[in-house]
């Protein structure tokens, strides 16, 4: 496994070697709760914004909203939708490769 992947996993409290997987469930844990928290308030955040007509994402995604108008650029928002979707094909993939070199230890 390359050492980035390695590193990441160590990171998460995953040892991967020829012979064993160590799980450190404290650590996969904190984890994961680090990042549902992260989740949460930047949901939290963005749901603020638009109660109080601040979200702008008019230059990455195409979306402009104010307390009067919603204005949507479709080829800005088509071009985010095609981008995030190969970002989070890229992490799925990532994640069933670390799966199966899981699976064939």
């Amino acid at each position: 496994m390359p050492q980035e992947k390695e590193e990441m996993l160590k990171k998460i409290g995953v040892d991967v070697s020829e012979d064993n997987i160590n799980i450190d469930i404290t650590k996969t844990k904190d984890f994961f709760n680090t990042l549902q928290n992260t989740l949460q308030e930047k949901a939290k955040t963005i749901e603020k914004d638009i109660a109080e007509g601040k979200l702008d994402l008019e230059e990455n995604v195409g979306i402009k909203v104010d307390n009067e108008h919603i204005n949507i650029d479709l080829k800005k928002t088509k071009s985010f939708i095609e981008e995030f979707g190969k970002k989070i094909e890229h992490f799925l993939g990532e994640i069933d490769h670390v799966v199966e070199n899981i699976e064939k230890k």
